[in-house]
C-alpha cells in the first residue's frame, strides 16, 4: 500500500504493483485506486515511481509475506543526521512532533518538545524532505516518543526550529563506530543481499532439520520432464474426460485460494495447495476433519476435503493431482496475459449464414434464438472462441474477473477534473430522488402509486433519456470513501450528503421494490413476480422470482399455431420463439422495466455494489452466460409439477413448446440488452451461470465469518465483552435480519463473495458520545459512507441486541449532515 502518489497525500492507502526499476527510480501502478481514481486511474493507469521522501517507514505497507526475510536496508548517508551532536531545538514554541513525514489533516500531532532541548544524534533516527520542500527529522524523545519534526517553519519568516550541534561530546562518537554507513546505494545492496544470503541459507538448513510432518519435500519433487509428463497422464480421474477432470480441478483450486489472503489461484502459493490437497487425499473419507482449527490453511483444507469427499470414481495419487493443478495454474497464468488479444464472439458467429440473425457481432442467443439445446444442429465454425467458450471451467474464475474488471476499466467513460477536488465535474449528474414519497406509496395499495413514486420509477423516470455511455462513469471524488459512481444522488427532504451511501443507497432500495411482493403475492412494481414453484409451495429453491408475464391472450394463439406444426417448423418456431407473438402494451411496459433493471443492475456491478437478485439460475443467469442448459432443467427449476406433466415426453426427445419458457425467454432478452449496454455481455460467454451470478449479485447469505475477518476496531479490542455481544447476535439474527444491519452500516444488502473482494474494512469504533454514562440508552449509529458502526458500551448481550435491533428495523431516513429548510422538507412529504 501506499500512502502518497504522484507528490500528493491520498486520503486512503492505495494498493501498488511494483512494475520495475529504472534509473534509480522503482516504478509502480496503482491496482486497487480508492480515493484519487479521478486523477490517476481515470488518466489511462499511468505509472509513477517512488522518490526518496516516499520510501519512509510507515510510508509503504507491504501486502502479504515479504520476500526479503524481514533484512532491513541499511539507510544512505545522506538520509541520517549530518550533525555529530545531534539537533537543538531553538524556536521559542518548541517542536511539534507529528506522526507522519508529510503535515496534513490526518497526520497527528503527538506532542512538543521544549525549547532548548538537544537531541543527541543516536536519537536522531532519519532526514527526508517532505512534498513541500521542508527537511524533517524522524526522531526519538521519552517524553513524546517516536515522531517526525521539521527543521523550520514554512512561510513567513522561513524561522529555524531546529540548528545542529557541531560539538561531539563522545558517546555519540563510539556509537558511530558501531553503526554501518554507505554513501552509495550500491553498497547497501550488497550489505543488504549478504544479511539476506545468511538468513535464507539458515532458514533452509532449517528446514532440512526439521521436515514437515504431512510430507517430505523428496516426496513431491520430480527429477525430470519425463516423470512430469507421466505424472499428467496418470491425474486425470478416472471415468472422467480430460477436460472434466480439470474443470474440477480447477474448481477446487478457487476453492482453496478463496481461503487465502490473495484470493487468486494463479498466485496462491502452491505450498498452501500442496498442503491442503494432502490434507484432502489423508481425510477425504474420515468424517471427524471438520473438528480441526478454522483458521488460515485448514479451512481451506476442510473445503478441499469436502470436494474430494463427493466425488464417487477412484481418485489418482496427490503427486499426479499437484502436477496436474501446476499445469493448470501454468495455462492460466498464460490466459490472463492472452485473453484481451482473443475474441470471444467473432463476427462470423452473428453472421446468417451460421444461424446468427442481427447481423455481425451480436450473439446468437440475444439476437432471438431461445435455447442452448439444439446448438449442435446449427453451423459452428471452429475458431479460438469456440474453444475458449468450451474450456470455460477450466479457466480460473481469478482469471476471467481480471478479464472483466480490464474490460470494465476500458470501457469506463472518461470524466474530466473539476478545479476543486472536492466538488464533483458537472459531467457527474445529479438525481433526484424522493425516498419520503416512496415508502408512503409502497405501504399503500394502489399499484398504480407504487409504479409513479417508487425509488424504481423515479429513477427510470430521471434517466429515460441517458445513455450507456453516462451510466459507464467511474467518478471517484475526495472524501467519497473510494465508491466509483455515474451520478449525484439528492436525497429530498433528508439533508444528507452524498459521500457514497446514498448513492449505494439508491440501488438497494430499487432493487429491494422491485422484489418486493404485495398482499396477493404478486410483484409490488409488475416487473418480478413469484416463479410457479414458489407460489405453489414446492421445488428445492422457493424463494426465486421470474420476470412478470401479461400476454395471457397470446398464450391461446401461439398454442394453436404450435398444433398445426410439425418437425422442422416446430423447431425453428422454437428456437425463434422470442420474435413470435403480440405486443401488447402492458408487454412492453414490463420489457421497458426490465431494460432498465438491466441497466440499473449493470451499472450497480460496475460500481462494486452487489444486487439482491433472486433469478434463477439456469433461465437467467446461466443463458445470459451461454452456458449448457436445456428446457428440461429450466422447467424443472422454477415449475415442477409442469416438469412432472410432461416428463415422459422430455425424455422421449420431443420439442415441447411450453409458452411459460418463451415468454421468459422474450423478457430475458430485454433484461439482457439493458445489462449488456452497460457491461461487456460479449464476454459473459467466458463465464459459467454460477460465476456470473457471484459477480452480479455477491454472497446471498451474509457469513458472519467472512465480515469478522474484515473489521477494524477503533477505540475497542476484539476481546472487550461488548464486541463479543455483537458478534454473538450477529450470529443469532436471521437472513433477513442481517440484510437489514447490512443496509444500516454499509447501503446494501449483500456481501462480497471473498475477503479480497472487499474495497473497505468494516469498521466498529467506540460510541464516544454517549460515554458519559448514557450507553443504556443510546442506539447504534452508522455510517454508511465509510462502512462503520459507532457501537456504545452495552452492559449486556440482551440489551445490544434490543438497541441493534431497534435500530436496524426502525430508521428510515439516513443521518442528516445538515439541517434542511422548509422549502426541502416540505417537497419530501409534499403528496403524501
Amino acid at each position: 500500500f501506499v500512502k502518497r502518489s504522484a507528490g500528493r497525500m491520498l486520503e486512503l492507502s492505495e494498493e501498488a504493483t511494483v512494475l520495475g526499476s529504472c534509473q534509480g527510480r522503482l516504478f509502480y501502478r496503482i491496482v486497487l485506486q480508492k480515493s484519487e481514481g479521478g486523477s490517476l486511474t481515470e488518466g489511462g493507469g499511468r505509472a509513477w515511481f517512488w522518490d526518496e521522501s516516499e520510501v519512509v517507514d510507515g510510508g509503504l505497507q507491504l501486502i502479504g509475506e515479504g520476500r526479503g526475510l524481514d533484512v532491513e536496508l541499511p539507510l544512505l548517508n545522506r538520509f541520517r543526521c549530518v550533525s555529530p551532536g545531534g539537533l537543538k531545538i531553538v524556536y521559542v514554541g518548541g517542536a511539534v512532533v507529528r506522526s507522519d513525514l508529510e503535515i496534513f489533516d490526518g497526520s497527528a500531532n503527538i506532542g512538543t518538545i521544549p525549547h532548548g532541548t538537544v537531541i543527541p544524534q543516536r536519537d536522531v533516527l532519519e532526514r527526508r524532505v517532505n512534498s513541500c520542500g521542508v527537511v524533517r527529522y524522524r526522531i526519538s524523545y521519552d517524553a513524546v516518543g517516536e515522531g517526525w519534526i521539521s527543521s523550520r517553519i514554512r512561510g513567513g519568516k522561513e524561522e529555524a526550529i531546529v540548528e545542529p550541534v557541531l560539538l561531539d561530546d563522545g558517546p555519540e562518537e563510539e556509537d558511530r563506530h558501531d553503526a554501518l554507513y554507505f554513501d552509495c546505494a550500491e553498497d547497501a545492496a550488497k550489505h543488504w543481499f549478504s544479511e539476506y544470503s545468511q538468513r535464507k541459507r539458515t532458514q533452509e538448513y532449517k528446514k532440512e532439520s526439521h521436515p514437515e510432518p504431512t510430507y517430505s519435500k523428496e516426496d513431491l519433487s520430480i527429477k525430470d520432464p519425463m516423470e512430469f509428463e507421466n505424472l499428467l497422464k496418470l491425474g486425470v480421474f478416472s471415468g472422467m474426460s480430460q477436460l472434466e477432470s480439470d474443470s474440477f480441478l480447477a474448481k477446487i483450486l478457487g476453492t482453496i485460494s478463496d481461503f487465502s489472503p490473495i484470493g487468486d489461484a494463479v498466485d496462491c502459493p502452491f505450498s498452501d495447495i500442496s498442503s491442503a490437497i494432502t490434507f484432502a487425499m489423508t481425510n477425504r473419507n474420515s468424517k471427524d476433519y471438520h473438528a480441526a482449527d478454522l483458521s488460515g490453511t485448514s479451512r481451506a483444507s476442510q473445503a478441499a476435503a469436502a470436494q474430494f469427499s463427493s466425488l464417487p470414481v477412484l481418485i489418482p495419487e496427490t503427486k499426479a493431482l499437484l502436477a496436474r493443478m501446476a499445469m493448470l495454474r501454468a495455462l492460466n497464468r498464460r490466459a490472463r496475459l492472452a485473453l484481451p488479444w482473443l475474441s470471444v464472439r467473432p463476427a462470423q458467429e452473428g453472421s446468417a449464414v451460421l444461424g446468427g440473425l442481427c447481423g455481425f457481432g451480436a450473439s446468437m442467443e440475444r439476437a432471438g434464438r431461445s435455447r442452448n439445446a439444439a446448438m449442435t444442429e446449427w453451423v459452428q465454425a471452429p475458431s479460438i472462441a469456440t474453444r475458449l467458450r468450451r474450456c470455460r471451467r477450466v479457466l480460473f474464475t481469478s482469471v476471467k474477473k481480471f478479464f472483466l474488471e480490464s474490460v470494465v476499466d476500458c470501457t469506463t467513460t472518461p470524466t474530466p477534473l473539476s478545479h476543486d477536488e472536492y466538488e464533483l465535474p458537472r459531467e457527474v449528474r445529479t438525481v433526484r430522488v424522493n425516498r419520503l414519497k416512496a415508502r408512503r406509496a409502497m405501504v399503500a395499495n394502489d399499484s398504480l402509486s407504487k409504479k409513479k413514486h417508487s425509488v424504481f420509477s423515479q429513477l427510470q423516470r430521471e434517466m429515460r433519456g441517458w445513455s450507456g455511455a453516462a451510466l459507464r462513469r467511474g467518478h471517484v471524488a475526495k472524501g467519497h470513501g473510494g465508491q466509483k459512481r455515474a451520478f449525484k444522488v439528492k436525497l429530498v427532504g433528508e439533508g444528507v450528503n452524498d459521500y457514497s451511501g446514498p448513492y449505494r443507497e439508491v440501488f438497494t432500495d430499487a432493487i429491494r421494490e422491485v422484489t418486493e411482493l404485495d398482499g396477493n403475492d404478486s410483484g409490488a412494481l409488475g416487473v418480478l413476480e413469484l416463479c410457479p414453484n414458489s407460489a405453489a409451495g414446492i421445488g428445492e429453491d422457493r424463494s426465486l422470482l421470474i420476470f412478470a408475464s401479461d400476454d395471457r391472450n397470446t398464450q391461446n394463439d401461439a398454442s394453436t399455431l404450435s398444433d398445426a406444426m410439425e418437425g422442422d417448423e416446430l423447431k425453428i418456431r422454437k428456437w425463434f420463439s422470442s420474435l413470435i407473438g403480440e405486443r401488447q402494451e402492458s408487454v412492453r411496459e414490463i420489457e421497458d422495466s426490465l431494460f432498465f433493471l438491466g441497466r440499473l443492475s449493470g451499472t450497480a456491478c460496475r460500481h462494486g455494489i452487489p444486487v439482491d437478485l433472486p433469478l434463477p439460475l439456469r433461465m437467467v443467469w446461466s443463458s445470459i452466460a451461454e452456458d449448457n442448459v436445456n428446457d428440461r432443467d429450466i422447467l424443472k427449476e422454477i415449475d415442477t409439477l409442469a416438469y412432472n406433466q410432461n416428463k415422459e415426453k422430455f425424455l422421449s426427445g420431443k420439442d415441447l413448446p411450453c409458452h411459460l419458457l418463451e415468454a421468459q425467454q422474450r423478457r430475458l432478452n430485454s433484461f439482457t440488452e439493458g445489462l449488456g449496454g452497460v457491461l461487456p455481455a460479449e464476454i459473459f460467454p467466458l463465464m459459467t451461470g454460477a460465476e456470473l451470478q457471484d459477480i452480479m449479485c455477491g454472497n446471498p447469505d451474509i457469513d458472519v465469518d467472512l465480515l469478522n475477518s474484515v473489521v477494524e476496531y477503533d477505540g475497542y479490542d476484539k476481546d472487550d465483552k461488548v464486541i463479543l455481544y455483537f458478534w454473538d447476535v450477529l450470529r443469532e439474527m436471521t437472513v433477513d435480519e442481517r440484510k437489514l444491519f447490512l443496509q444500516f452500516v454499509w447501503a446494501r444488502s449483500r456481501l462480497p463473495v471473498r475477503v479480497s473482494d472487499f474495497d473497505t474494512p468494516f469498521t466498529i469504533q467506540r460510541d464516544m458520545k454517549s460515554a458519559n454514562g448514557e450507553e443504556d440508552s443510546a442506539l447504534p449509529r452508522a455510517s454508511t459512507c465509510f462502512f462503520s458502526l459507532a457501537l456504545p458500551e452495552y452492559k449486556t448481550k440482551e440489551l445490544l441486541k434490543s438497541k441493534l435491533l431497534f435500530a436496524i428495523e426502525n430508521v428510515t431516513t439516513m443521518e442528516s449532515d445538515y439541517v434542511t429548510n422548509d422549502a426541502e422538507v416540505g417537497e419530501g412529504w409534499r403528496g403524501l
